[in-house]
């Protein structure tokens, strides 16, 4: 009996029985994905949390799709915004703003930020760290954040320009827009509201 009714589910449903096989088959694949993409986040946040005085501020999506931890860094003056995933394992890659909290005797504090380090264009990774860099600025007693624009930085001087007036800059070149500055005025309306 058992073989015949093993003949005919083979023979009268034998392409019911692979559609059910495949769509099974899909579903384990999509729940091992995902099983290995929560794997490798969290062995980013152990990889975070071994780091001395990192503190995980936020868990954004860039423009790929790809879930980014944000990472705060500050030790003396120095404050780094750092994303952290299993694609920025290596200390040198990882998309960061390091900026400095300058104190400078009898004049206004400010926030000078020395560096943005971004490997990866246009995914969104610059304006993730932009955004939380401004929230954690706006918790100081800064009045302003400023900033340089290198010569060497001049072949996409355009695309700098963008992105800091995006985010609220001021941006100013000199000597035939070779080298530059930027200004975040903390006190003004229009960039306090924007966060």
């Amino acid at each position: 009996m058992g073989r015949l009714k093993s003949w005919i589910l083979t023979t009268f449903y034998k392409n019911e029985l692979l559609a059910i096989q495949k769509e099974y088959e899909r579903k384990v694949k999509e729940i091992n994905y995902e099983a290995q993409k929560k794997t490798k986040l969290i062995d980013t946040v152990h990889r975070v949390f071994r780091e001395p005085n990192h503190v995980i501020i936020g868990v954004e999506t860039n423009k790929m799709g790809d879930e980014v931890l944000v990472v705060q860094w500050i030790h003396s003056n120095d404050i780094w915004i750092m994303l952290y995933n299993d694609k920025y394992k290596a200390c040198s890659n990882h998309p960061r703003i390091m900026a400095t909290y300058e104190k400078p005797y009898g004049e206004a504090e400010y926030i000078h930020i020395d560096d943005i380090m971004v490997e990866d264009k246009e995914i969104g990774n610059g304006s993730i760290l932009m955004e939380y860099f401004l929230k954690y600025c706006k918790t100081t007693p800064a009045k302003y954040i400023s900033g340089s624009l290198s010569s060497v930085d001049s072949d996409h001087f355009d695309r700098s320009e963008h992105y800091y007036q995006k985010h609220g800059f001021k941006v100013e070149f000199y000597e035939g827009r070779k080298s530059g500055s930027i200004r975040y005025d903390m006190n003004d309306k229009k960039t306090r509201n924007k966060l």
